[in-house]
């Protein structure tokens, strides 16, 4: 249910005009030498932001930037030493049944499989938020990347990572759509509850 929800959210925000226009930009000056621009994560969030505030009052009740957690500290973890995380957007959605803030953590990466990557290693985090403390309802990645090729697709890079990292994603929740006018796309996807 969530998915559904994300995914349309996501596709309004890259479908709108002002934000479709920019990431053409982006991508003509990914391809030009000397003016290359590959970090475009914090405008991605920004421009995000200022997508939700004007959403606010249709569909979302309430969401928030760089809102920090705690960790649960019981959970087996390659990073042993953090206590907190900090989550790029949480909110919440209205009418609903089950409570609670859908976390979204946003990547951007040179190449499908190094956004898939810290995407992983992001759902890995955010499933080590306590829940004793905090009402989370999902969690979710988006990553923002070249568009898929027949060699190349986020389904088969998420399936080499997944062993390697011991991360498995939930390949019933994982979306691929590309950006109009671009040759980039974005991915949502979650990971298996453990």
């Amino acid at each position: 249910m969530d998915l559904e929800f994300i995914y349309k959210l996501i596709s309004d925000f890259v479908g709108s005009l002002s934000v479709g226009n920019k990431f053409q930009l982006i991508e003509s000056l990914i391809n030009t030498p000397a003016k290359k621009v590959h970090d475009y994560e914090k405008w991605l969030q920004i421009e995000f932001a200022m997508f939700l505030y004007q959403r606010q009052n249709g569909d979302i009740s309430d969401w928030g930037r760089e809102k920090t957690y705690l960790l649960d500290r019981r959970l087996k973890s390659r990073i042993k030493h953090r206590k907190t995380t900090t989550v790029d957007f949480w909110l919440k959605r209205k009418y609903q049944k089950r409570p609670g803030e859908i976390i979204i953590e946003f990547k951007r990466a040179k190449s499908i499989n190094e956004c898939v990557k810290r995407m992983i290693d992001d759902g890995s985090l955010l499933r080590k938020i306590s829940r004793s403390d905090n009402i989370i309802r999902s969690f979710w990645m988006v990553g923002f990347h070249p568009s898929e090729t027949e060699s190349h697709t986020v389904f088969d890079k998420a399936f080499k990572q997944e062993a390697r990292l011991n991360e498995w994603v939930n390949d019933r929740k994982l979306k691929t759509e590309r950006i109009e006018g671009t040759n980039l796309s974005f991915s949502i996807f979650t990971l298996y509850e453990i």
